[in-house]
């Protein structure tokens, strides 16, 4: 697997530690998983405006 480090704000490192912290799992998986979802939804997005292209 891949690894990357990411900056970022403080106050979404809070957000993502606290959101772990309720799930029980690790920031890192956290943000991994958000990371992976919008990856999805991007994919979706793009799919469907290839199949229907803006005039």
């Amino acid at each position: 697997m891949k690894k990357y480090t990411l900056n970022i704000d403080p106050a979404a490192a809070k957000f993502y530690e606290t959101l772990a912290r309720r799930t029980g799992t690790t920031a890192e998986k956290v943000m991994a998983a958000t990371l992976f979802k919008f990856a999805g939804e991007l994919s979706v997005t793009a799919i469907l405006e290839n199949q229907n292209p803006k005039s």
